[in-house]
């Protein structure tokens, strides 16, 4: 009897997990409801199994994201308005889906639909995406997407902005190719074909938002994974698709203009919209700031102080547009610390895990999937504050426990219907 409740327990937390991975490819409510219910079943779970989802093989990790949450804590408390500042915090609880993903990733019943439901939500709102940028619908929107600068319409799917759009599913495409760029043979085709459909819409819907932080991601992530696998079909499309970028610009006066115009703004250390005038402002709330910086919540206000009187309400930015620069104005120096070692050792484990082609022989593709994810995800914050967006960042740390799944060794391995993962055994 205990047996089917903790049967049923597992299967109703893989069911609203898998609601919420599918969720997030459009609607960030139904998603985090979904969440939701999933960390409520998993506490649950934990509470009547005893079951220790911090291991050796990844403290490291968890203590970093455990340091920059309590940073993170402290500058709020210590900052100008910390019940505001821990209040906006609750966006930390998205963490909590890395240990929820890396316990239903080691079932062996529910690894691969969870990827496949992730396919199926990013290739039909991309598909979405992709009718929004011919026709201009906005079915689940009042308000309609911006014509495009070249043709059609700006894509923005059911997100709040383009941008957003184009980093999710930028992101989603680099996982996809991951996967496929070493899993081509161990899947079925049925499987590598939907994956592959998948990744293809994904990349044509990331282009058609017009999101230049997540298309350079791509190239990016796309030209890594050509080098690591010496994959010259991967190179040759990568810089075929460079080349017919270039000689659209090259060739289109308007659009030569608009991209030298475009870069000339952003290099500008005056220019009050510029990425340079705008990191040098936050940095300067940095120095001011470097040990706990303002506090959740109250970039905006530091950063206006640093602006001409006269100047326009767009310009009073509420994140630095970078990542790194962003937490360290926030939170302060430790806190980006803290927040690079969470980047550095998560990294670690998927390139790690790629390298070790004994160890984890049959099973790599989950750890390159999430290495050219992540890398897409990265470059598009030099430019962004992606992590702020929780749209993408939800996605991310789903991406994140698909790649770090595999480095969890459990003390008994009776759930599972296959061997110990780090201890080698058979694939999936």
């Amino acid at each position: 009897m205990i047996k089917q409740h903790e049967k049923l327990l597992k299967d109703f937390l893989f069911f609203f997990f898998a609601l919420f991975v599918f969720g997030s490819t459009f609607s960030i409510a139904l998603a985090q409801i979904a969440l939701g219910v999933s960390l409520v079943l998993f506490l649950v779970f934990v509470y009547t199994t005893k079951y220790q989802p911090i291991i050796e093989n990844l403290r490291l990790f968890y203590i970093f994201i455990g340091a920059y949450i309590f940073w993170m804590f402290l500058a709020g408390l210590f900052g100008d308005t910390p019940f505001k500042s821990i209040l906006i915090m609750k966006e930390e609880w998205l963490f909590c889906i890395i240990p929820i993903g890396i316990y239903l990733m080691n079932r062996e019943s529910y690894r691969q639909k969870l990827v496949v439901v992730f396919a199926a939500g990013v290739g039909l709102f991309a598909l979405y995406g992709l009718l929004q940028f011919f026709t201009g619908v906005h079915w689940f929107k009042s308000v309609a997407p911006n014509p495009g600068p070249e043709l059609f319409y700006v894509i923005k799917g059911n997100f709040p902005s383009p941008m957003t759009f184009g980093n999710y599913f930028g992101t989603a495409a680099g996982f996809f190719a991951g996967v496929l760029a070493i899993g081509w043979m161990e899947m079925s085709k049925p499987l590598r074909w939907f994956y592959w459909a998948a990744c293809a819409l994904a990349v044509a819907a990331t282009l058609g938002s017009y999101n230049r932080g997540a298309i350079l991601g791509l190239f990016v992530a796309l030209a890594l994974l050509g080098i690591l696998f010496n994959k010259k079909k991967v190179l040759i499309g990568t810089g075929i698709a460079f080349l017919i970028g270039a000689a659209v610009v090259v060739n289109s006066p308007e659009a030569k203009y608009r991209l030298s115009a475009h870069l000339a703004k952003e290099l500008n250390p005056q220019y009050e919209g510029g990425r340079v005038f705008i990191w040098n402002n936050a940095l300067k709330i940095v120095s001011e700031n470097p040990v706990f910086g303002v506090g959740q919540g109250n970039f905006r206000y530091e950063y206006e102080k640093l602006l001409p009187v006269d100047v326009e309400g767009i310009r009073k930015h509420v994140h630095a547009h970078n990542d790194f620069f962003n937490i360290a104005a926030i939170a302060g120096i430790p806190a980006a610390l803290f927040f690079v070692g969470m980047w550095v050792t998560a990294l670690s484990h998927f390139w790690r895990g790629f390298r070790q082609k004994k160890r984890f022989v049959g099973r790599r593709r989950h750890f390159v999937g999430a290495l050219i994810g992540s890398t897409v995800f990265l470059v598009s914050s030099l430019t962004e504050a992606t992590f702020a967006d929780e749209e993408v960042r939800q996605m991310l740390m789903f991406i994140w426990a698909v790649g770090l799944w595999q480095w969890f060794e459990e003390k008994s391995t009776q759930d599972s219907a296959e061997p110990t993962p780090v201890s080698g055994g058979k694939t999936s």
